[in-house]
């Protein structure tokens, strides 16, 4: 790199520390009631996922590998809130920001000496996602082009911003921790289909605790030059546009673009096409949906809007979230995608594999164009076209609480656990001021349960 563009490098890396400083120094008073209310969202439908992943083979590996350290903990919770890739996401960096945060989070709540109010914590998830995203959309999609995996990445450095606010840490000793972690950040999109992928946000969120507990016990680092080096290194020394924030204490991330409430337990970047192929089948009227009679579906999606899903043939339920003809296919047969679409066998049905021959996708050709608003157009033989313009779980198509209520509750039968009394809608509706581990550790210690059950039975029980 010539010494402009080293310099310009510097610059911008100095602009993005002034950025998260600013970020992290916000307090429960400064933030908007709209962005508290949507992270409580976000928490809820996070918990979800944990317990939907609670008993799952990679949560299980994860359980028998660990120790009991808050690492070791948040290396568990994390896994298994992605293990089935059900949480949420913003695509302002193309990642997952609400699982790595939250599973940091709660592991680092127990260890709080005092009571911790619900908005304090709210806060400290806003503060830890807005620190990831902006970090994200200025490295931009080149990083997750490269072949990493943005969740895994980006999240280690607003995971430790999440802990480090939830304590309080002076600012100097939050950018040590977060210079620490931006040493353990990683992840690769190879390992997408398999149980490494949701490992990634378990080690996000262990990497996070481990970075803020050695800046408190003294440990040093460049805190000057880590995200100069770290935008360097996660991009191939591409040269960046600044990286842009307003810094008027209203720019939220979760407010604006959003982050998009999962409806279907897949790949993000396949939900435009099954709420296409459901729209499109709900007005098919009488017409067959004999797998026999399988109509020809072409789907259309924006350039790189493909990358992430390399399973044409998908051989397991992983596998199967991250195959468009998969997920098209069990979308036009079976009326629905849900939890049950993600088994081996039902990716293995006959039928369906059959059904998938009938499916055709490609990517446009032309410029480049931003995956968090760009269409899927969707056309199925006999039936009719629709361009799928709008992002399913966005704050333009958001999930009502009784879908919040559904999902919480399917989670709960995939894995058995039963959270006491109606624990979804109290976090939901949970004062700011309330104590958040009265509130949250009953969930918990059914999830923890239900985990060490898991392990004790065996990793494939």
């Amino acid at each position: 790199m010539d010494a402009a563009v080293r310099a310009d490098a510097a610059g911008q890396a100095g602009l993005f520390a002034r950025i998260w400083e600013q970020i992290y120094l916000r307090q429960p008073h400064e933030v908007p009631p709209d962005a508290l209310r949507h992270a409580q969202r976000a928490l809820v439908d996070t918990l979800a996922c944990i317990i939907g992943g609670s008993r799952q083979p990679c949560t299980a590996a994860a359980s028998t590998a660990a120790g009991d350290t808050a690492a070791d903990r948040a290396l568990v919770l994390g896994t298994a809130s992605h293990a089935l890739d059900y949480d949420d996401v913003c695509m302002l960096a193309t990642c997952h920001p609400s699982a790595p945060v939250i599973s940091a989070l709660l592991c680092q709540l127990e260890q709080c000496d005092q009571p911790v109010r619900m908005d304090h914590l709210l806060t400290a998830h806003l503060v830890g996602t807005e620190i990831m995203l902006r970090l994200g959309a200025w490295l931009g999609f080149g990083h997750y082009e490269l072949g990493f995996h943005a969740t895994g990445t980006l999240g280690a450095i607003g995971a430790t911003a999440a802990a480090a606010h939830l304590l309080q840490l002076p600012i100097g000793q939050a950018g040590t921790a977060l210079a620490i972690a931006a040493s353990s950040a990683c992840g690769l999109r190879v390992n997408f289909g398999t149980d490494t992928k949701p490992l990634h946000v378990g080690f996000a969120a262990s990497a996070a605790l481990r970075a803020v507990a050695l800046a408190r016990a003294g440990a040093t680092a460049n805190a000057a030059g880590a995200m100069a080096e770290f935008a360097r290194a996660y991009t191939g020394n591409e040269p960046l546009l600044p990286p842009r924030f307003s810094g008027d204490g209203r720019s939220w991330a979760v407010l604006d673009p959003g982050f998009e409430i999962k409806r279907y337990p897949s790949c993000y970047l396949t939900h435009r096409m099954i709420a296409g192929i459901l729209k499109l089948r709900g007005e098919a009227g009488g017409h067959s949906h004999d797998p026999e009679r399988m109509p020809r579906i072409d789907v259309e999606f924006p350039p790189g809007g493909t990358i992430p899903l390399q399973y044409p043939t998908p051989q397991t339920g992983l596998q199967g979230k991250f195959s468009a003809p998969y997920c098209a296919a069990s979308a036009w047969i079976d009326a629905r995608v849900g939890l049950s679409t993600f088994t081996d066998h039902a990716v293995q049905r006959a039928h369906v594999v059959q059904a998938m021959q009938h499916i055709h996708v490609h990517e446009r050709t032309g410029a480049p164009e931003a995956l968090d608003s760009a269409p899927v157009r969707v056309s199925i033989a006999g039936i009719g076209s629709v361009l799928v313009d709008w992002a399913p779980g966005s704050l333009q198509d958001p999930p009502g609480n009784a879908e919040f209520m559904e999902k919480w509750q399917d989670c709960e039968r995939l894995s058995g656990v039963q959270a006491p009394g109606d624990s979804a809608r109290q976090l939901l509706q949970a004062d700011p001021a309330a104590n958040a581990r009265a509130l949250l550790d009953p969930v918990l210690d059914a999830v923890w349960r239900c985990i060490r059950n898991r392990a004790d039975a065996g990793l494939h029980a």
